[in-house]
């Protein structure tokens, strides 16, 4: 059974509140479990392509060096005015709640929200 961590990022929408997702996220991609990280709600804007914080955008691409993939839900995008194209290149893809949930119920599936 291998093991997947799905974090959710559903507060977290800013920077600050984002940090922690992401430490836990590089750590458990470090140990080689398959990390997913969904932006829902606001915290979609987190995943701009012309995000403002340098230093986000830094720790972002350590991750998905890490082999992490990066979502963002559909009806948070439309919420706050955004597109798929809105999005940094390096996003998986837009995921709703059923592959969300789908992935972190699989075996060998956590979850961790934030």
């Amino acid at each position: 059974m291998d093991a997947r961590l799905v974090i959710l990022l559903e507060r977290a929408a800013t920077v600050p509140e984002a940090q922690a997702a992401l430490r836990y996220a590089v750590t458990a991609a470090a140990m080689d479990v398959a990390v997913e990280v969904h932006a829902v709600g606001a915290s979609v804007a987190l995943l701009r392509r012309d995000h403002a914080d340098a230093d986000w955008r830094s720790a972002l691409d350590e991750l998905l060096e890490l082999g992490a993939q990066l979502y963002a839900c559909p009806h948070a995008l439309a919420g706050q005015g955004m597109r798929p194209e809105d999005l940094r290149d390096d996003v998986a893809g837009v995921r709703g709640a059923a592959s969300l949930l789908a992935a972190g119920l699989a075996p060998g599936g956590r979850f961790m929200v934030f």
